[in-house]
């Protein structure tokens, strides 16, 4: 006689060479299948209703490691039992149940995983994937820009700005009274957010349907001499850093920020021809570039004093010379420029009435201008004091011009005399003008 399943009859069980179950009596359906491997399982065995087909449905393990006990079955398959009578498929159900724990499982982790994914974190994964390893000064400047300028939304999760927060942004960065900013603003950040589309963080860009709040004219300012002259003489009344730093913006026409990070170890004050090298790694383009120092130049570098910074030395310390050249710290090069510019104009126009009151006219005209105009003032006059573009474009460091697709890959002439030539014919343009006149009024005795 066929008795109901017990927790002995079930351990007991031995294995055949083929599956076999073991029904329980009293508990209509439940079965535990003994595998030729030894291992064992509750089920719970049914007609579908539409189909009449013989369906087994897993309740869960008989033995071993995470198994149920019998009585845990049982409650599971009346469950399967009570749905059965009311029209439900069980092995539906269990499905739906399986999908519905996943999909909350899923949920969990990806309200983990946006926790972290806020604007300050998802921006340091952008630096590192796209921005640390490029060799360009530009990369710097975009850091600063996107961490500057996105600062308002560092704790907000990056799928949370929407189209009316990168308006509202950009439009914020124009009532501030800087609308080209603001379409750079709006350029490196739908940049990051398409980064973002790419990393599967987010649906749709918010900056993608934007538009830039103001035309940009590329700018044509160009010191004149009178204006490099008065620049020069305002130079007299600033210290030594700056003094120094923006005459030789003036005497080399390179970058601000390749000049500011100058490094002792790119001079060679001592060399036949004496030259700054800017290597790769810090210049805008990533090409090393040579650039031969005019007389004037290399006079103002001898003079700078050197900074000391401390050094370990076993245990103690000790004083070595900064590698850095325009340096107040010893460790960083110097910054502020803004405030300094601001005070050189004041200074510049300042000169100019003191000269227009001696002289008895107006003064000459201080037009706004930039650093990054110096550069351009350089280019323009190596340009009227005859140097060839192509020589000119090396001096500036350009890649584009004359040196642009297969000419500049081709190209491997460095125009080493040629640009010692043109910055020394630019340098005594430069101290020609700021050299004190002499005066042509010859003076006469007269007799006691």
């Amino acid at each position: 006689m066929r008795k109901p399943l017990t927790a002995f009859a079930i351990a007991n069980a031995k294995p055949k060479p083929k599956r076999y179950a073991i029904t329980d009596v009293g508990h209509p359906g439940l079965r535990v299948l003994v595998y030729p491997s030894g291992e064992k399982a509750f089920a719970f065995r049914y007609k579908r209703h539409d189909t009449g087909r013989d369906v087994s449905l897993t309740l869960g393990p008989a033995a071993g490691s995470g198994s149920i006990t019998l009585q845990q079955a049982r409650d599971a398959a009346s469950d399967a039992r009570r749905q059965r009578a009311t029209g439900s498929d069980p092995a539906a159900v269990r499905r739906a149940e399986r999908a519905a724990t996943m999909a909350r499982i899923e949920s969990a982790e990806k309200e983990a995983r946006r926790r972290d994914d806020i604007i300050e974190l998802v921006l340091e994964r952008y630096y590192r994937d796209r921005v640390d390893g490029r060799k360009l000064r530009s990369a710097s400047e975009l850091k600063r820009l996107l961490t500057k300028e996105l600062k308002g939304w560092a704790k907000r999760r990056v799928d949370d700005v929407s189209r009316a927060d990168a308006l509202k942004l950009i439009d914020a960065i124009k009532d501030r009274g800087a609308p080209v900013l603001a379409n750079r603003t709006r350029a490196a950040a739908r940049t990051f957010f398409g980064w973002c589309i790419d990393k599967a963080l987010i649906d749709e860009n918010p900056f993608e349907r934007t538009k830039p709040v103001a035309a940009e004219t590329a700018r044509s300012h160009i010191l004149s001499d009178d204006e490099l002259r008065l620049l020069w003489r305002a130079l007299d009344r600033f210290d030594w850093i700056w003094r120094s730093f923006y005459r030789l913006l003036i005497l080399t026409g390179q970058r601000r920020d390749e000049v500011a990070g100058m490094a002792r170890s790119e001079l060679k004050l001592d060399a036949d021809v004496p030259v700054w090298t800017l290597p790769a790694a810090r210049a805008k383009n990533a090409r090393e570039h040579v650039i031969p120092l005019p007389p004037a130049a290399v006079a103002i570098l001898r003079d700078l004093p050197k900074v000391m910074i401390p050094a370990k030395a076993g245990n103690g310390a000790r004083l070595v010379e900064s590698n850095l050249v325009f340096t107040t710290t010893g460790t960083t090069p110097i910054s502020g420029f803004s405030h300094v510019k601001a005070r050189l104009d004041k200074i510049m126009r300042e000169i100019a009435r003191e000269d227009a009151e001696k002289g008895g006219c107006e003064p000459i005209e201080v037009r706004p201008w930039r650093v990054h105009d110096l550069r351009r003032t350089v280019a323009s006059g190596l340009q009227r004091l005859g140097v060839a573009v192509d020589v000119t474009e090396q001096v500036m460091n350009h890649v584009s011009g004359t040196f642009a697709g297969i000419v500049g890959v081709y190209q491997k002439h460095k125009y080493f005399s040629e640009k010692r030539h043109a910055l020394n014919l630019w340098a005594d343009h430069v101290m020609g003008l700021t050299a004190p006149k002499q005066s042509n009024v010859v003076p006469f005795k007269t007799e006691a």
